[in-house]
């Protein structure tokens, strides 16, 4: 009997995905956690992508998690990057150096964020990532 069941890390996975991918012709860092300097300020090169893991439900068969992609560059590059990202991870059978996946849908669409800054704007979308048990 299985005490209990190990999914794939969906977070690795979607940064295998996103990392060093390149959406209106700049390369995207896939971060874990924002980089900054000793004031706090987040440090370059833009456009970076915070991911990280809100909730899910997990069944029988499979698991789903929420996963949040806030994106942060200059003017509307981050939305239309998010945009970008979004066609390019979206689908089923999806395999990653981190693990398989069964898919990835939208559950909230790229918008612009409020974010306190002069010079970058920030961007989040949500996804509803689907694997099954290793």
């Amino acid at each position: 009997m299985i005490d209990a069941l190990v999914f794939p890390d969906v977070r690795g996975c979607v940064s295998d995905l996103i990392d060093g991918t390149s959406h209106g012709g700049d390369p995207v860092r896939a971060v874990w956690y924002l980089p900054a300097d000793s004031y706090g300020q987040l440090t370059g090169p833009f456009p970076i992508v915070l991911i990280y893991s809100t909730d899910g439900t997990e069944g029988w068969v499979d698991r789903v998690d929420r996963v949040t992609l806030e994106c942060y560059a200059p003017g509307t590059q981050a939305v239309e990057t998010l945009e970008s990202i979004k066609a390019h991870i979206c689908g089923t059978n999806i395999e990653t150096a981190s693990g398989f996946l069964d898919s990835i849908t939208p559950d909230q669409v790229p918008k612009d964020v409020p974010y306190q800054s002069d010079t970058l704007n920030k961007a989040a979308a949500t996804f509803m990532v689907t694997s099954r048990p290793l």
